[in-house]
């Protein structure tokens, strides 16, 4: 599910050679589910052409990408996936360790990120959690933009490890985690990626210190978020959130 959102310029998270490459990923995914006459059928291509694709003689081109994109998503039930790959945990926070951490799922959730956010300013990715680093890996890797996390220590490289400070349980305990940015970077159009929602103290902190640095955080994705979260976190009206789980 995605809240719409206010477009205040026409902006550029697209697919380019290498976020063309995650629709290939997406067919070779469904290559193993179906034969070609079948993949023909679903995607609308000829059999030729899904060959070439499959076989690394050629990428789609960015308008052929996008149709690929989109066919393969719809024929593809995610929150089934998800749901039958969730192993234990308790109702609200689903134990999403075998979803975050399989390749193939990883390549699903990528062309669902990038299906879903398409068209808009996103400079770099942030990686919310620990689950959620592969998922923020693999779509940094494959648009060639810049990549930040969320660690529990400061780490030590050529940027800024930056706390974060909140406290939680009515103000009783004091926690922190630390924002690394890559260095000498401009102001941010960051597209934030989670396992699960985060929670409103370490979230509404992280939005003030994004704001402080002049960073804009313009959208979120999370595989399953609280709705009880949801209501507690300072969204600005103009970020989009999507989400695939909601608890």
């Amino acid at each position: 599910m995605a809240k719409a959102f206010k477009r205040t310029n026409r902006l550029t998270l697209n697919l380019d050679e290498g976020g063309r490459l995650i629709a290939v990923d997406l067919l070779k995914i469904l290559k193993s589910k179906y034969n070609y006459r079948k993949l023909s059928t679903i995607t609308g291509f000829p059999v030729s052409t899904l060959t070439r694709y499959l076989t690394g003689k050629t990428i789609p081109k960015r308008s052929r990408a996008e149709k690929l994109l989109k066919n393969l998503l719809a024929d593809i039930n995610i929150s089934s996936l998800i749901a039958q790959n969730i192993d234990g945990g308790e109702e609200d926070y689903p134990n999403l360790s075998r979803v975050m951490l399989d390749p193939n799922i990883i390549k699903v959730l990528g062309a669902h990120v990038l299906n879903e956010f398409m068209g808009m300013k996103v400079t770099s990715f942030l990686s919310l959690d620990l689950l959620s680093i592969p998922l923020a890996s693999y779509l940094s890797t494959a648009t060639s933009r810049p990549l930040h996390i969320i660690a529990n220590e400061p780490i030590a490289f050529n940027g800024e490890s930056i706390p974060i400070i909140f406290t939680e349980h009515g103000g009783m305990h004091a926690k922190s985690y630390w924002l690394v940015l890559r260095g000498n970077r401009r102001r941010e159009s960051i597209l934030a990626i989670a396992s699960h929602s985060p929670t409103p103290p370490f979230f509404n902190s992280l939005m003030d210190t994004l704001t402080r640095l002049k960073h804009e955080l313009v959208g979120i994705f999370m595989v399953s978020a609280r709705e009880a979260h949801l209501k507690k976190m300072n969204l600005p009206p103009t970020l989009k959130r999507s989400y695939i789980l909601l608890c």
